[in-house]
């Protein structure tokens, strides 16, 4: 047979599906044909079917193997014991008789060599009242206050204070603007010499809401307004009550509704402000300033 030179190959040597015989190795990509065999059975092996030779006929037992129902040969007969065996009821070789201990084992009465006599402790073991190397004993239970021991006096435990004052005048950002059911919760106090103090809702320089509380006019008063472009609106000055006082703690909660602002005072409803400004999202920023000392400004969602 010629060999084929290198130069001889064709592209379906190589590729899935050509005439050439599929070796691995020869196409990585390309997963060796098992079936059929290329290169035929392996050399005495026998055909579809056909048993290897030397190889007993179908239901026929390997050459020596006892026929059907017969023991190996040097089995016991049925319901004979294995050789050696004690007979029924017999003990095997070496065993102790029947009540007798096992050789070493301490007679009745006895204990186990190394063991401590009668009402002794184990080697090592503590005595009554006392404790195992390390172990402090058991937790007391509390048993209340004890009382004070001469000494010098501890430090005292610190206490939590109250919160530090947020710097004046205060922005809170609020980066997506105001939406229906954002409530802004500020806690603060109301100085002693206290004139006016104010918070604004702002759209870059316009102020959307103006909260602007006032003592010193005649008669104290929360006016609240609204100023686009530089122009004020028409002030809303009408509340049921004034409920600031100098020197006192105060609660105010700003609600923002779809329509309109809702405020309360020390958990009171006190007034609402109709939107001038409907792009909330275009309120940005929570202003504080004036007169006034404030410990926190909080936003929630409700």
């Amino acid at each position: 047979m010629k060999e084929k030179k290198m130069s001889d190959f064709d592209l379906s040597d190589a590729v899935p599906g050509g005439t050439a015989p599929t070796v691995h190795g020869t196409n990585p990509q390309q997963p060796p044909n098992w079936s059929p065999n290329p290169w035929g059975q392996y050399p005495g092996a026998p055909g579809a079917g056909q048993a290897y030779p030397g190889a007993p006929g179908a239901g026929q037992a390997y050459p020596g193997a006892p026929g059907a129902g017969q023991p190996y040969p040097g089995a016991p007969g049925a319901g004979q014991p294995y050789p050696g065996a004690p007979g029924a009821g017999q003990p095997y070789p070496g065993a102790p008789g029947a009540g007798q201990p096992y050789p070493g084992a301490p007679g009745d009465g006895n204990q186990f060599p190394g063991a401590p006599g009668g009402g002794m402790a184990f080697p090592l073991f503590p005595g009554a009242g006392q404790t195992f190397p390390g172990f402090s004993g058991p937790t007391p239970a509390p048993t209340g206050p004890s009382a004070p021991q001469p000494g010098a006096p501890s430090a005292p435990v610190p206490q939590p204070g109250p919160a530090a004052p947020l710097k004046m005048p205060f922005d809170l950002p609020l980066p997506a603007g105001i939406m229906p059911r954002l409530l802004i919760t500020c806690n603060g106090a109301v100085n002693k010499t206290s004139r006016r103090f104010t918070f604004d809702f702002k759209r870059q320089n316009d102020i959307a809401f103006h909260f602007n509380v006032r003592f010193d006019e005649a008669h104290k008063v929360i006016v609240r307004n609204s100023m686009m472009k530089d122009r004020w609106g028409s002030e809303e000055r009408e509340a049921p009550r004034f409920p600031f006082e100098f020197g006192k703690p105060f609660q105010i909660q700003f609600l923002c509704e779809a329509d309109q602002f809702k405020v309360a005072v020390n958990g009171e409803h006190l007034l609402q402000f109709k939107h001038r400004v409907t792009e909330l999202n275009q309120i940005t920023v929570l202003s504080a300033y004036g007169d006034v000392t404030l410990t926190s400004v909080t936003p929630t969602m409700l």
